[in-house]
């Protein structure tokens, strides 16, 4: 055994120990490969090929695993193991061999393969040894494997020449769709761990990485080279209507979704820093993403992969809304591709006596007992979420952002955006619903109960599209500020400000949660919606004690039968309500309750320290003058 000494710290002698256990890993996996290609000249059969090379795998991870996790020294063959000079080239090998694996017909083996990825950088990077060579390796590889994906002639010299080296070459050359979208999913649950580490270094080279590899592939040339292949059968196939022709783009809108949930931009970086440049280019890219996926997006009812792909699509457009840098142009355009292509979504009625599906049963025994229209019905409850909250997303911000480039084009953006919200409540609402302004109507009160029971079954989407809502104007307020508006605009601020009132809506939600204020206690200690519920209740309950006679005034009638909705539904009274204002005593009395009930338990909790964080500024917005008021009128 080579004795360990000379070493002058315990960081070089554990660098010195993470170069041995990547050679041993090396070794390990080049005799899987090498036996691999021997199996298969002797013609052994496929499923002895496979299970052998599925218990080598296994083995190797095992090892890592176990070499990582012990502090004890390497035995001769680790020792033994190349020297300094050969590391760099020890890992390409490493890196090669087993993204080649990811292209392999069985998904276990597919599964190992990325596994071992994932566990090999999570081991560079607690060494601090070789991890910026191991993700480089890892993009070119999936550079290369694109290029060896579609092997149309490139006038531009895009035939990957210039890509990685002869041993990344040689492996890619056998590479596919399948082995592109297990790149991808290696490198989204790479990152997936690092977020957890929270090394802002390695998340930087990781994202620099990324970013300079996206920013190289022509997408054009890969919506081309998918096109030809949806579009033509024989020698080419079909690949768009195949399983794989979904797969592909799934894992990498997937990935890119990833990528955008886990980082954040601060609104003081550096315009052109790492997180600014990959979040850039990924709202670039999804135009051409959504160009790739139209085959599949014009299929909406179609197979469960297919509406996973819309679901995904959706969901990183939303979360790409939310980055502070994103240009209003983009926004327009995204709305616009909306009202064509989602149509069915936003277009449909919302309906208070049929029930909105809940999909919490999803992945559930019970799941499989629901027939296959139920499922459908499901799917689409949720993709109607999605497209009619990124739909307002879109539309509101246009109405409110600053970040318009000039004059024009906020005349431009904002009219585009009037237009789009007044044909989408056109079809949901009839005109004639807002020709008393400023009252309610039992049709105005009904469509915003349905709304919000549109998205009670999904938490974090129901406190977005609550937060976004605080920005509808109450009626009075100006919408557009400096101009004279046409009448259309003036039409449109009424109808906003009646069937989204901040103040309404906040009514219809606590009756929603049959006023029980440990459903909202749960909210507010939930590590997912924690944070945008009590940032919900600290804003709206604000605009409440503002608006306090409105809040007042408005009056409810609880419909207690249940027979189509597990939940309490709120109902006008009669039309003379709308006069008189009168004000129902029960409503009000569940209110109070819920409220105070809810300080009380977050200040027991508070003063036992069992709150997850400090909830002061809650606690004084729920002592507002307003409540004074409403305890005087309740008791």
């Amino acid at each position: 055994m080579l004795a360990v000494k000379g070493f002058r710290d315990s960081g070089e002698r554990k660098q010195w120990r993470e170069k041995m256990i990547v050679s041993r890993i090396h070794l390990l996996i080049d005799r899987c490969v090498r036996r691999r290609h021997a199996e298969g000249e002797v013609n052994l059969p496929a499923e002895a090929m496979e299970k052998d090379m599925l218990l080598s795998l296994s083995q190797v991870l095992r090892e890592i695993q176990s070499c990582f996790d012990s502090d004890s020294e390497e035995g001769e063959e680790t020792a033994a193991a190349s020297p300094e000079s050969k590391d760099h080239l020890c890992l390409e090998r490493l890196v090669a061999h087993l993204v080649g694996l990811l292209g392999a017909k069985n998904v276990h083996v597919q599964h190992l393969a990325g596994n071992i990825l994932v566990q090999v950088s999570e081991s560079l990077v607690e060494s601090g040894s070789q991890w910026d060579d191991f993700i480089r390796f890892l993009c070119d590889s999936l550079h290369l494997a694109l290029v060896y994906s579609f092997p149309l002639p490139s006038p531009t010299g895009f035939e990957g020449s210039n890509i990685g080296s002869d041993v990344l070459k040689c492996e890619m050359k056998k590479a596919d769709w399948c082995t592109v979208s297990g790149i991808f999913r290696v490198l989204r649950n790479i990152l997936k761990r690092l977020s957890q580490e929270e090394n802002e270094d390695v998340i930087d080279v990781y994202l620099d990485s990324v970013n300079s590899t996206l920013a190289k592939i022509p997408w054009c040339r890969v919506n081309t080279h998918f096109s030809n292949r949806h579009a033509h059968n024989g020698t080419l196939g079909s690949i768009g209507n195949s399983e794989e022709g979904t797969v592909f783009p799934g894992n990498f809108v997937q990935f890119l979704s990833t990528v955008v949930q886990q980082v954040r931009f601060p609104e003081d970086s550096d315009a052109f820093g790492t997180t600014h440049l990959i979040l850039q280019k990924i709202t670039e890219l999804v135009p051409d993403l959504l160009r790739l996926c139209q085959p599949k997006l014009e299929s909406q009812s179609g197979s469960s992969m297919s509406r996973y792909l819309v679901h995904k699509l959706l969901v990183l457009m939303i979360r790409l809304t939310y980055q502070s840098n994103i240009k209003c142009s983009i926004l327009l355009s995204w709305l616009q591709y909306l009202q064509h292509h989602f149509q069915r979504f936003l277009q449909h009625t919302l309906n208070r006596n049929k029930p909105v599906q809940d999909n919490c049963l999803e992945g559930s025994p019970f799941f499989v007992s629901l027939s296959d229209r139920d499922v459908n019905e499901t799917h689409s409850n949720h993709l109607q979420r999605l497209s009619v909250f990124l739909f307002l997303r879109c539309s509101l911000t246009l109405l409110y952002t600053s970040r318009h480039a000039d004059k024009d084009c906020e005349f431009d953006c904002r009219k585009k955006g009037m237009e789009g919200v007044f044909k989408w409540i056109e079809q949901q609402v009839p005109g004639d619903t807002f020709s008393n302004h400023g009252t309610y109507s039992k049709k105005s009160v009904d469509f915003s109960t349905c709304f919000i029971q549109l998205f009670m079954h999904e938490d974090d989407l129901l406190f977005k599209v609550l937060l976004q809502l605080l920005s509808v104007p109450l009626a009075g307020e100006e919408l557009l500020k400096g101009e004279e508006r046409l009448l259309q605009d003036k039409e449109i601020c009424v109808r906003l400000s009646t069937l989204f009132n901040p103040v309404i809506l906040f009514w219809i939600f606590l009756s929603e949660l049959h006023y029980d204020h440990q459903v909202l206690l749960d909210y507010l200690i939930s590590k997912d919606i924690g944070a945008s519920c009590a940032e919900y209740l600290l804003r709206c309950l604000r605009t409440v004690c503002d608006s306090w006679t409105l809040f007042v005034e408005f009056p409810f009638e609880e419909n207690i039968n249940d027979s189509t909705s597990k939940r309490r539904r709120l109902l006008v009274e009669t039309p003379e309500v709308e006069q008189n204002q009168i004000l129902h005593p029960q409503a009000f009395e569940n209110a109070k309750e819920c409220l105070l009930s809810l300080q009380n338990s977050i200040v027991r909790l508070h003063q036992k320290k069992l709150f997850p964080y400090n909830p002061e500024a809650l606690l004084r917005r729920l002592v507002c003058h307003g409540y004074n008021k409403l305890i005087t009128l309740c008791t």
